[in-house]
């Protein structure tokens, strides 16, 4: 990836203490040496390099608070947690503008005290006005979750006439592309996608191969999906995120021995914070079609542990329910019924839309009396 420079967010620590930035660089690799060098120990990416790759408006704010902003709200989704971060990045606002209209007020000058609340008021309704963008986007990808595929592709429609930022705007692109080739219209997927062709080539060699991978997973096509993969980890130089996407969909569609293999290739310190339930999730599936069921069931207990902090995420409730499902295969095999049931029962909603036919086929003498 020479020539090509992303962003890359992390979270480390300086002399004991937390600290939140972002670095430019050509790869993780680079990334985080760069940051080492710094003194910074503990680090962790949080992002990889096809999103460091995509362009990044801070909205304004400074490196560390926007990278503090996003790893906050990662975890924590809905109306709640964004007040409570806007209370927060405006508090002083407040506690300046308060007191001191009430003392205008007090002094029978009323028209400035309402003029200097004014001032908080407003910048909580703009805040208000682009929280309507975020979360119209968990709308959709929580409907997507769950099948609602009409609520989903009215979503979609809307944002796609009010988002102005690029990258939102190619994420857009490809759920809506993914959403139009689950419904068995590849074409017109594809060419939703190709649209974006010139700009992901240019963002980072390698991208449109990673996206196109996602539109063929949708449309179940998984020969496709694992060419794509494979172009997109070699137009990449190996990145480490696309290698892992890489072996992940080997281990479930393709040759569990090819995953282990790209599996030894990857660096987890390379990988975004996220990543991490990522690798025991692999292993755990390259365990399960190898009939290692007890070291399946170590590996898929441990992705769920790493990634139960971000299941309030709907971007995440498909892999924790492929996960969960997957988990359910290897309990089932050691006759663990009750806790396989248990499994299944807890992500059955997402698990029936978008689990693979030979997957819930295993998991037949334990699926829900309505299924």
């Amino acid at each position: 990836m020479e020539g090509v420079v992303g962003r890359f967010l992390y979270r480390a620590e300086a002399d004991g203490k937390p600290v939140s930035g972002i670095q430019d660089a050509a790869s993780a690799a680079e990334a985080l040496t760069l940051l080492k060098e710094q003194g910074l120990q503990s680090v962790r990416l949080q992002n990889d390099a096809m999103t460091a790759a995509m362009p990044l408006d801070t909205g304004g704010l400074a490196d560390r608070d926007y990278a503090e902003l996003r790893h906050y709200f990662q975890a924590r989704h809905g109306l709640r947690p964004f007040l409570l971060m806007l209370l927060k990045q405006t508090w002083l606002l407040w506690l300046l503008a308060v007191p001191g209209a009430v003392f205008l007020w007090l002094t029978d000058y009323r028209l400035w005290a309402g003029l200097l609340l004014l001032l908080p008021l407003t910048a909580a309704a703009i805040g208000l006005w682009k929280y309507r963008d975020a979360r119209d986007f968990d709308a959709m990808l929580s409907a997507i979750a769950l099948g609602h595929w009409q609520k989903a592709a009215s979503l979609g429609d809307r944002l796609s006439r009010r988002i102005r930022d690029e990258s939102v705007a190619m994420e857009l692109s490809v759920q809506r592309a993914c959403l139009q080739a689950r419904s068995g219209d590849l074409d017109r997927a594809l060419a939703e996608l190709t649209q974006w062709q010139p700009v992901m080539d240019m963002l980072m060699p390698g991208m449109f191969s990673a996206q196109q991978a996602r539109v063929y997973l949708a449309a179940r096509d998984h020969d496709r999906l694992l060419r794509c993969h494979r172009d997109a980890v070699a137009a990449s130089d190996q990145d480490p995120s696309q290698t892992l996407d890489y072996a992940l969909m080997e281990a479930r569609y393709g040759s569990a021995a090819r995953a282990h293999c790209l599996l030894l290739e990857v660096d987890p310190t390379l990988l975004p914070e996220y990543g991490d339930g990522f690798v025991p999730w692999v292993e755990g599936v390259v365990a399960l079609r190898q009939g290692r069921n007890e070291a399946a069931i170590v590996c898929l207990r441990d992705a769920l542990d790493r990634l139960q902090s971000l299941a309030s995420n709907p971007a995440v409730w498909c892999t924790l329910a492929m996960v969960g499902g997957d988990a359910a295969c290897a309990l089932l095999r050691l006759r663990h019924t009750d806790e396989a049931t248990a499994m299944v029962d807890a992500v059955w909603p997402v698990l029936s839309v978008h689990g693979d036919k030979e997957q819930l086929a295993a998991l037949a003498p334990v699926l829900p009396a309505r299924a």
